[in-house]
């Protein structure tokens, strides 16, 4: 999981995440890494648009995002 949040935070990447908020419900994100601390990532939310804090212990999964690109499979 810290891999995962140092390459966003270095590389300014997006990757999923898979969190849990405190009321149990859980929601599947996108974010880039800005900030981290032992217990806290800041990132911005590529749904909600905005910057938010989560906390590391409530995030349930991470995975990169596969980005494809169309015109690498173009026909010249």
């Amino acid at each position: 999981m810290n891999y995962l949040l140092k390459q966003s935070l270095h590389q300014q990447i997006p990757i999923d995440m898979i969190y849990m908020k405190k009321n149990g419900e859980c929601t599947k994100r996108k974010i880039i890494v800005h900030r981290q601390s032992e217990q806290l990532i800041q990132a911005y939310c590529l749904s909600k648009k905005t910057m938010r804090t989560f906390r590391k212990d409530c995030i349930l999964a991470l995975a990169p995002i596969k980005l494809t690109n169309p015109s690498a499979h173009a026909v010249s």
